[in-house]
């Protein structure tokens, strides 16, 4: 098997762009213990793990924001309405499990 064969198993390679940042030495100590900790092969992919799992956090909340204003919206009939059918749902998969 060649060198591009394999390559193109892999997930395709992200530019990347260099970012300087300073931090006190404290920081740097605690950062870098951790990558170690979780094994991370690098500070640069500890960082960016870190950004996906605000990134996804930050997405999740602004979600669950736009679900909970559609909810507000509705009346006290389309409520009870939704609740029937999330027991319809419940039931649902809960005969699925068995």
């Amino acid at each position: 098997m060649g060198k591009n064969t394999r390559r193109a198993k892999r997930e395709p390679r992200r530019k990347k762009a260099r970012v300087t940042v300073s931090l006190s030495r404290d920081v740097l100590e605690y950062l870098e213990a951790e990558r170690a900790r979780v094994q991370a092969p690098s500070l640069s992919a500890f960082f960016e793990a870190i950004v996906r799992d605000l990134q996804a956090k930050a997405e999740t909340a602004a979600l669950e924001a736009k679900m909970t204003a559609c909810y507000d919206k509705l009346g006290a009939a389309e409520m009870a309405d939704e609740a029937d059918w999330g027991k319809v749902g419940a039931a649902s998969l809960a005969r699925l499990r068995d």
